[in-house]
């Protein structure tokens, strides 16, 4: 099903406000193995609205509009929609109770224009907004020796959006979907390998491909692989989808760290750490805490990391560590002997450096050098590794080096 998300909103367009919707949108619908061909951003005028819905129309089977929904004379998009489509609005009194309801709680008497809210489409299904004033709708399209077009209304309000989405239009789109077979997703991670070499390595998967779908996310030093099946039941379907996962898994097993939508390296260290009954100490340098800070918003985490320090200079880890003579030390060195020694102070059974050696561009825009990582695990060889950090903004070499890190200490555990 080809899926375009229309937002709409002069305020988008003029930057004002940051269009939050479409992203959210977009994932929520790839959870039920939905995906986005297509976005536009259009402003509240009738006839740029109307050329975005004739163009979605023409290339799209379902056509999600967001914002426009509200009482101002700009908020157009029902008005719009029903001309396009062919049909009337009307006044939905289970929403026109929960709006009444609402100033009555208030003590307020409600302005005319709020009214507008409450419109839907005669001929079309409402989604009720439980948590503010505009309803939502839906409408089948159907024109002569054409498949049937969907259409789907949405509050531009990003709260009120969510709770639709969530509570009412992906319930409706997957019964929906339901009469043309169950699709079911499944979504693989990757860490520490580069999106070129996975296609590489899945080429022929990827050229074969049918049924199931296979799709590729990439992020820095991460893939996410999802697999779409369609098939009779969720059984089948989900059979479908472990088949080709296995397949995948033959080829790409050394940087599987887990199925899910939202598994990453923190989670994964995290579960290999917790499975190994292992606690963990952290020493970081360059990236300033980034390593600490994105491992304990993991659920669970207390149980395997003990905490960490923040040292940034030769001189602010002598005082820390209780070390001399670090300036006439090489950073490999420094490095082992801060992951051995936040081992031994955090009494844990694995100490985790981090450090870098970098330098800025003559535009003091980007940086580039070398990091150092260090792995200390109690009675063990303390392992070491280097990597290069390319000419990046220094906030992407620390994100980098972070994802190097976990990916490193995952290799050190398994």
């Amino acid at each position: 099903m080809k899926t375009e998300i229309i937002s709409i909103g002069t305020e988008l367009l003029m930057g004002y406000v940051t269009d939050t919707n479409a992203p959210e949108i977009a994932q929520e619908l790839l959870d039920i193995g939905v995906g986005i061909y297509y976005q536009q951003t259009v402003g509240d005028n009738p006839d740029r609205l109307r050329a975005a819905l004739e163009l979605a129309a023409k290339r799209s089977d379902l056509i999600i509009m967001t914002g426009g929904l509200g009482p101002t004379q700009d908020d157009i998009t029902k008005q719009v929609a029903a001309e396009f489509l062919g049909d009337e609005l009307i006044t939905d009194k289970k929403q026109l109770n929960i709006m009444e309801d609402f100033f009555e709680k208030r003590g307020e008497e409600p302005d005319e224009n709020v009214y507008r809210e409450a419109l839907t489409f005669k001929n079309g299904q409402t989604f009720h907004n439980h948590v503010g004033l505009a309803c939502g709708s839906a409408y089948k399209w159907e024109q002569p020796q054409q498949t049937s077009k969907h259409f789907i209304l949405l509050p531009g309000v990003p709260h009120e959006m969510t709770a639709m989405l969530k509570g009412e239009v992906k319930p409706y789109l997957k019964k929906m979907m339901r009469e043309k077979g169950v699709i079911e997703s499944l979504f693989m991670n990757f860490n520490g390998i580069g999106e070129s070499k996975v296609a590489t390595l899945l080429n022929e998967h990827i050229e074969n491909q049918t049924n199931p779908t296979i799709a590729m996310y990439a992020k820095p030093r991460h893939i996410t692989i999802r697999l779409t099946a369609n098939a009779a039941t969720t059984e089948k379907a989900k059979a479908m989808n472990e088949k080709v996962a296995a397949d995948i898994l033959t080829v790409l097993s050394k940087n599987f760290i887990g199925y899910g939508k939202k598994q990453t390296i923190e989670t994964h260290v995290v579960e290999l750490l917790q499975k190994k009954e292992s606690t963990l100490s952290v020493s970081e340098g360059f990236t300033s805490g980034l390593v600490m800070s994105n491992l304990t918003s993991i659920s669970g985490v207390s149980s395997i990391f003990e905490g960490g320090l923040v040292a940034t200079t030769n001189e602010m880890k002598e005082k820390q560590f209780r070390l001399s003579d670090l300036d006439n030390k090489s950073e490999e060195v420094k490095g082992r002997m801060l992951a051995e020694r936040i081992r031994v102070d955090f009494e844990t059974d694995i100490g985790l450096s981090i450090d870098a050696e970098t330098t800025w561009d003559d535009s003091k825009q980007l940086m580039c050098g070398t990091g150092y990582i260090s792995v200390a695990v109690k009675d063990k060889e303390t392992q070491s590794k280097t990597y290069p950090l390319s000419k990046r903004p220094q906030a992407i070499l620390k994100e980098t080096l972070k994802n190097e890190a976990l990916a490193f200490l995952k290799e050190v555990l398994e």
